[in-house]
C-alpha cells in the first residue's frame, strides 16, 4: 500500500495570518507513517531550526514525531502542539492561543507551533546552555543538543531516560524516512 499524505487544512489565524492545521497521520506502515510525517513538517522544522540558531532539523522532527506518535496522537492534533509544550502563560510558549487538552499549549497550525517551539528554547533561561552551544557552533551535534534539552528538564525529571528516548526517535526518523 502506498503512503498517504497527511491532510493539511489552510486556516486563517486570529492575527490574520494563514497557517496549516495538520490532520492525523492515516498511515499504519511504520515507514509510510514516518515519511508522511516528515513530508508534512519538514518545511516548518527548517524554519524552527533557523529561528533557534541552527537546532538540527533532524532533532526537531524526531522530537515532534516521537512526542506525537508521528502525528497520530489525538491530543497533539487537537492542540496542534506536536511537541507537548506545556501552557505556561499567554506569551509562553510564543504564539499559543491558550491552554489546550491535558494542560498543553494550543496552536492554530504547524507554523505557529514551529515558531513557539523555537522561541520556547530561546525565551526560557533554563535552556541557556543549549542556546549558547548553538550560537557557538556552525555544525551542532544532535546528541549534544539532546543532552542540553534533557538536562534542562524537557521530557521530565529522568534526564537519562529522556536522552535515550529522543535518541531512539532520531534513529527511527533516519531509518524510516529520507532524512539523513
Amino acid at each position: 500500500m502506498a503512503k498517504t499524505a497527511i491532510t493539511l487544512t489552510k486556516v486563517t489565524c486570529a492575527d490574520g495570518t494563514t497557517d496549516y492545521k495538520v490532520g492525523l497521520n492515516p498511515n499504519t506502515n511504520a515507514d509510510d507513517k514516518v515519511q508522511a510525517f516528515v513530508d508534512a513538517f519538514k518545511s516548518v522544522a527548517n524554519t524552527a531550526s533557523s529561528t533557534c540558531h541552527g537546532l538540527p532539523t533532524k532533532l526537531i522532527l524526531a522530537m515532534w514525531g516521537g512526542e506525537s506518535g508521528w502525528a497520530t496522537g489525538n491530543t497533539q492534533n487537537s492542540n496542534q502542539n506536536w511537541s507537548n509544550m506545556i501552557y505556561t502563560s499567554a506569551t509562553n510558549p510564543v504564539g499559543n492561543i491558550g491552554e489546550g487538552k491535558s494542560g498543553w499549549a494550543k496552536f492554530e497550525g504547524r507554523s505557529k507551533h514551529a515558531n513557539g517551539f523555537a522561541y520556547f528554547f530561546i525565551n526560557n533561561s533554563r535552556y541557556s546552555a543549549l542556546i549558547e552551544y548553538l550560537k557557538g557552533t556552525n555544525s551542532p551535534d544532535v546528541d549534544t543538543c539532546i543532552a542540553h534539552i534533557a538536562n534542562a528538564g524537557y521530557g521530565g525529571s529522568d534526564h537519562a531516560a529522556y536522552i535515550e528516548t529522543v535518541k531512539s526517535w532520531v534513529s527511527t526518523l533516519v531509518k524510516r524516512s529520507d532524512i539523513e
